[in-house]
């Protein structure tokens, strides 16, 4: 038996999330397990660092998966890139050791949210930016993100939805960094975990206070309420992308 450690980009447009669900949706752990099997000729496993949901993409995604095999990484490497789909591709392939697990060892991860900023649309970027045309304050946007940093109970920014519902709500945020690159606006955090929504909540919440709509001591308010249900509306998934996770 070896273990096979894969890092994943992909375009979560077309993927109804990681996750295995029904049957007759699309998704990425579905799609790449079928091409796993069709390689080594027998079921496989496919265990991811966290879900990502419906239409949220990922440049770093890593997962794991163990099989009896004679054959290489760099072979198994270039038969999935030649079966999978267009927006499913695999990065690297590398042999770890038995006891690594693509989840449970996960360190810390990194998410980015990009905002399109400018009065047009785009028709390149319709699927990987938030587009928003509104001017956004991002000193002030900044200076909420800064309360937002170190550990805290994040209970006001994890989903209402009952599959989110988990007993501890506690995580350390390590970096918050809103960058501007032309008319695209980059929210980075890197977290030791995220709760579901966690990031589209956070970036919500900023961009209510870059619009003026909030000011920015009301972040921290938030925060310390534990109340979601006084958060501003939640930013949409296809404006988020998994950059990488660290072990």
């Amino acid at each position: 038996m070896r273990n096979f450690k894969l890092i994943l980009e992909y375009d979560g447009i077309g993927f109804s999330g990681w996750q295995t669900q029904a049957e007759g949706l699309r998704t990425i752990q579905n799609h790449l397990e079928e091409k796993l099997e069709r390689i080594f000729k027998k079921k496989i496993h496919c265990q991811a660092s966290g879900r990502t949901d419906s239409g949220v993409h990922a440049l770093g995604q890593t997962a794991h998966f163990k099989v009896d095999t004679d054959i290489e990484p760099a072979l198994i490497h270039k038969a999935l890139n030649s079966f999978l789909d267009r927006d499913l591709s695999v990065v690297k392939v590398s042999e770890v050791p038995l006891d690594f697990h693509a989840q449970r060892d996960v360190k810390s991860k990194t998410y980015r949210y990009t905002l399109l900023n400018r009065s047009y649309p785009s028709a390149l970027w319709r699927d990987r930016a938030y587009f928003y045309p509104h001017k956004l304050n991002l000193p002030a946007m900044r200076k909420a993100a800064n309360d937002l940093k170190g550990t805290h109970d994040f209970k006001s920014f994890q989903s209402a939805s009952q599959r989110s519902r988990i007993k501890n709500t506690v995580r350390t945020i390590t970096s918050l960094k809103i960058a501007k690159e032309g008319d695209l606006i980059h929210i980075s955090i890197t977290s030791d975990g995220f709760l579901y929504k966690m990031v589209r909540n956070i970036t919500g919440a900023l961009i209510a206070v870059g619009s003026g709509r909030i000011q920015p001591g009301s972040v921290l308010k938030l925060l310390k309420s534990k109340e979601r249900i006084l958060a501003p509306r939640t930013a949409p998934s296809y404006g988020l992308c998994l950059m990488s996770v660290r072990y």
